[in-house]
Order: structure tokens, then C-alpha cells, then sequence
């Protein structure tokens, strides 16, 4: 297994910056409709019909809120299927690819069936998924007279540039019944990803990973999610959220929700279920999605919405948090809308009861499923999360292409790891100017960066007798560690994402939070016992410098020494 190298270019800030909605109307919502796409118009409940083929699953928006895409099964299989050539009761049909462009709701096909060169039995494609700047489409498509289960290819297509080019050509569907059913891509910041269930006849029987894909090159990462003999892990979906300002995936798995990092495929669970909000729009209204056991004993959504001071249940249930099933919201970030028989509905918080927007023509009809999603879609929404973990945050940041994960950012300031001397140069570059050097346990601020340049990532830093450029580490060690200051302890040693062990003889308690006040123990750990830290530290009680951690499946927070003594340390990489 290869692993990912993501390269995120744009923070989220920036990118939320530069969003501009191309939504006609505040009260236009775009949604699925008897096998077509339809525009209703909630001003005066009307509905326009903007397909007319009856065969036509979606819409998708796009980020920037400016285009459509959907997904229409082929003419050529229509034909074969009226003319009793080809035969279809379940799993997906051949498929084409178009967007709509909103402002001038012009058609365009991106993806057809000639152009893959279809057999007779034709080409099947999956959802498709926007890139996070709205540029470039990705989608699995597989020649359903071949079917082996490896031979899907993923595919990009560049909007602008109107050209489709092959990322990846052997991927896995993992297990299928008798009719293929394509899986769902999501598009994130740190790349292209989807689930994969897989049956075995050695035990376990059954197998379930998260799969990450580098728009770039195509390299592939995969984790294992250690799915039970009884599957009461199964992750049910999966969403790109916004955690503390990073790009993470977020896993429904029954009544709550785990984080992963697409960089080593660490999890942790969410305290609280990360929240859908207008991507544009900060203080507007979020939806929450909590999962309540039903009487078939599985999970329903039930929607909630918050603006801060009021939390009240929208009145919509849906079986799922996916493309189907998921709500749309306003460009004004007040309202909701979804499905409702054969309109849509549409709330905000005050109202007891929904509005329907019902469309008069009954539309076509389908003789058999049609391509998914069956959506409605209002204006670009994202998710993100509290930021709070059972037990930690993960704190994670943007660029992944100069061998370690960047920890620093501006505004903090950092201390220089013991028994080194780190140069300091004019430039971010290995070229630069020496300026002269920081001896360890020297304390600086972080004045900007991360920039990535010849293999690491640099800072410009401030010190009492020097300033420039410097580097955060290599190969795995981190040389510039995240500093507060705490009175009672002893300077820094570790960092986000180290593996440490208890120093010495002695035997080190883990806690419940970050202090022995009101605390429990959750496990104790003694040399040789190795924990990973998870985040950041922060100061206790007593002065003491505690850090969150992880032992096996157990989350905590642990004090790093007391005074000049140390309790922990790091293991040698």
C-alpha cells in the first residue's frame, strides 16, 4: 500500500472567501423530481421542469454554487431495455454525466457512452463528486459486460478545459451481489475518498476501509476501520467535515460519529455529530443530525437546527446522512428544504409546521431505480464539527508535501527541542543566508508560515537576539515543538502525533481531563508502555503541563514532569 501524499493548496478561510453564489433567487431550490430535475420557486410555490427524459438522478452543486451536475441513464440502454435486449431489476443502470449551468441553465454532457467506448451491456458510473474550487469533477466508472471487480476506472474531468483524463484504472468495488451498485466519492481537501466493504471466506468474513485517492497522482491510501463480527461498527456513511479548520473525514457509525485523518488513519470519537451549515454565511442557522433508534432496531435521522440560543427539531426524519437524503439550505443560511413526496418542504426555526412547494405536472415515470442522488439542493453548505473529541482534538493543518505534517502556526510560539542547534536562514530556502543559530530550549514567536520549500516546512521567527527563517523538522523528527508556558514544568519535549513512553521506573496516571481536580484515572502506563499524543498541550492545575493522549482505544490526558523532572518522554523514532 502506497502511501497518500496530499497537498492542500488553499485554507479554508480562503477558499470561503472567495465563494460567490450564483443562485438566481433566494428562493429558488433545484431538487429531483419523478425521474427529472425541476426548479421550485418558493416565492410563489411553483415548479419549473428543467429535464425531460424521466431516466435523471440528482442534482449535485457544485461549491461555488454556480453549476449542476446529475447523472441520466444512457438512451442506448433505454432502447435495449424497451426492445427486450437488456434486462434490469436492481443495482445501477448505464449512466451519463451532465452539469447545468444555473445562470443560463445550459445543458452540457460530460461524460457519454462512446466516449469509454461502451459494450453492449454499457458503461456504469457512479455519483460524481465536485472538487472543493468547483473546477473538476471525479467518478467511478466500470464496462458492466466485464464487472471484475478491480477494473473500475476513476475518472477527472477538467471543466474549463473540457478534457476527461484517466487518474486510476485497476480500482476495487469490493463486494457485489448480483446487480452492481456503484459506490459514493467525496471530494475533499485532502483528497477523493469513499468506503469499500469486502467479503472473505477466512475469517473475518467481512472487512470494511476507508479509501483516499491524491487528485494529483493518483496515489492511494487505504485504512483498515476493524469492522466487528457483528458489524455494530459499520461506518453508514461518511462526510468531509471542517474540524478545527482542517479537512477530515467524518464516520457515521450507529448513534455517533469518529473523525479519521486521511494522513495515518488515526480516529477518535466526536462528542457531538458535526453540523451542516451555508458554507458562506457565519452565525446562520446549523443542522445537526441525530441518529435515534426506530422500531426495526436501526437509526433514523432526525434533523435538528441551532442558531446558538435555540436548538428545535426541523420535523424531518431521514433514513440516511447522504446525497438522497440530504437537507439543502438557504442562501440567507435561515431555511431548509428537502423531499417530501413529490415537492419539498421548507422550514426555519419558529415554524411548528413546514411549507410544501409542490410541483402540478405528475413528470415521468421509471420502470426501474434510476441513477442516484434523489436530492434537493439550495445553496453550498459544508460541515464542520464543535472541534470537541471524546477525550482530545486532533489539530491538524493544510500542507502535506515536505515530509511532516506542519503543526505551527502564526500567533503561537514554539521552543527549539533539547541537544540541538537549529540554523536560521535569510530565506526559506537550504541556499539562505545563515543568519546564526538557535540553541535548544530557546523560545521564540512564529511570526508566519508554514512555506513549504526544498523538503521542509519554514517559519519566520523572533527571538531575543535573532530573527529569519527556520525549519519545523524532517524525516519524522520534529525540531520546533509548540510551546506554552507552564510554571510548575519542565520545557517541551513532545508534540502532536509522537509516540512517548512513562521516563524511568515510574508509573504515570492517564486522565479524564486535564488535571487530577474533579478527574478520574482511565489507565496507568510504566516504561515500555507506548501512548501517542493526539493535540496539543495546555496548563493544569498546579502549573502542570498536560497533554491528550491515546492507549489503544483509551483517550486521556497525561502531565509531562513536574519542575525539572520528567514523568514522560518521547520514544526514539
Amino acid at each position: 500500500m502506497s502511501r497518500l501524499v496530499l497537498i492542500i493548496t488553499v485554507a479554508w478561510a480562503a477558499i470561503a472567501a472567495g465563494y460567490t453564489s450564483a443562485q438566481p433567487s433566494n428562493q429558488t431550490v433545484y431538487a429531483y423530481r419523478s425521474g427529472d430535475l425541476w426548479k421550485f420557486n418558493l416565492d410563489d410555490d411553483s415548479a419549473t421542469q428543467l429535464t425531460h427524459w424521466g431516466y435523471t438522478g440528482g442534482p449535485i452543486l457544485a461549491p461555488d454554487g454556480r453549476k449542476l451536475a446529475y447523472l441520466s441513464t444512457s438512451p442506448e440502454f433505454i432502447a435495449q431495455y424497451s426492445s427486450g435486449i437488456a434486462a434490469q431489476s436492481a443495482g445501477a443502470a448505464p449512466a451519463n454525466i451532465w452539469i447545468m449551468d444555473i445562470a443560463t441553465e445550459s445543458h452540457r454532457l460530460i461524460a457519454g457512452q462512446s466516449d469509454s467506448g461502451a459494450s453492449l451491456a454499457g458503461i456504469l458510473r457512479s455519483l460524481p463528486a465536485w472538487s472543493p474550487d468547483s473546477q473538476k469533477l471525479a467518478w467511478l466508472e466500470l464496462d458492466a459486460s466485464a464487472r471484475p471487480a478491480n477494473a473500475a476506472a476513476l475518472k477527472l474531468r477538467d471543466i474549463a478545459a473540457n478534457t476527461t483524463s484517466l487518474l486510476v484504472s485497476d480500482v476495487d468495488l469490493g463486494h457485489q451481489g448480483s446487480q452492481i451498485q456503484m459506490p459514493t466519492l467525496r471530494w475533499g481537501q485532502a483528497g477523493i475518498a469513499r468506503l469499500r466493504l469486502s467479503h472473505q471466506q477466512a475469517e473475518p468474513k467481512a472487512t470494511q476501509h476507508i479509501e483516499f485517492y491524491d487528485p494529483l497522482t493518483g496515489a492511494f491510501s487505504e485504512y483498515d476501520l476493524g469492522l466487528s463480527a457483528s458489524r455494530d461498527n459499520l461506518a453508514r456513511d461518511f462526510v468531509w467535515v471542517n474540524h478545527l479548520g482542517n479537512s477530515l473525514v467524518a464516520l457515521q457509525i450507529q448513534d455517533y460519529w469518529e473523525i479519521i485523518n486521511p494522513y495515518d488513519g488515526t480516529r477518535l470519537r466526536l462528542t457531538d455529530p458535526p453540523r451542516l451549515k451555508n458554507r458562506l454565511i457565519a452565525g446562520a442557522m446549523q443542522l445537526i443530525p441525530a441518529a435515534i433508534a426506530n422500531a426495526d432496531e436501526d437509526w433514523d435521522i432526525h434533523w435538528y437546527a441551532t442558531t446558538g440560543a435555540n436548538l428545535q427539531f426541523s420535523g424531518y426524519v431521514s433514513p440516511r446522512v447522504n446525497p438522497n437524503f440530504l437537507p439543502a439550505m438557504s442562501p440567507d443560511g435561515a431555511k431548509m428544504a428537502w423531499h417530501s413526496g413529490d415537492g419539498i418542504d421548507h422550514w426555519r426555526i419558529s415554524m411548528t409546521e413546514s411549507n410544501s412547494a409542490l410541483a402540478s405536472d405528475p413528470g415521468h415515470g421509471r420502470a426501474f431505480p434510476i441513477p442516484e442522488p434523489v436530492s434537493v439542493v439550495w445553496a453550498p453548505t459544508e460541515w464542520v464539527t464543535t472541534g470537541s473529541v471524546a477525550g482530545a482534538p486532533v489539530l491538524l493543518t493544510a500542507s502535506v508535501n515536505c515530509g511532516l505534517l506542519p503543526l505551527l502556526s502564526a500567533g503561537q510560539r514554539a521552543i527549539v527541542s533539547s541537544d540541538l542547534s537549529l540554523r536560521v536562514r535569510a530565506e526559506a530556502t537550504t541556499s539562505g543566508a545563515q543568519l546564526g543559530n538557535l540553541e535548544g530550549g530557546a523560545i521564540v514567536s512564529i511570526d508566519a508560515g508554514p512555506v513549504c520549500a526544498d523538503g521542509y516546512n519554514w517559519y519566520t521567527i523572533s527571538g531575543d537576539s535573532i530573527s529569519g527563517w527556520t525549519a519545523e523538522g524532517a524525516n519524522g523528527d520534529y525540531w520546533l515543538l509548540y510551546h506554552v508556558a507552564c510554571s510548575s514544568s519542565p520545557a517541551t519535549r513532545l508534540t502532536t502525533n509522537m509516540t512517548a513512553t512513562a521516563s524511568g521506573d515510574r508509573v504515570v496516571n492517564i486522565r479524564d481531563g486535564a488535571g487530577p481536580e474533579n478527574t478520574e484515572i482511565v489507565w496507568a502506563v510504566a516504561a515500555g508502555d507506548e501512548f501517542v499524543v493526539t493535540g496539543l498541550p495546555q496548563c493544569g492545575a498546579s502549573g502542570l503541563r498536560w497533554y491528550p493522549v491515546r492507549i489503544d482505544e483509551k483517550l486521556g490526558w497525561i502531565a509531562e514532569g513536574q519542575n525539572e523532572h520528567y514523568w514522560i518522554e518521547p520514544v526514539e523514532s
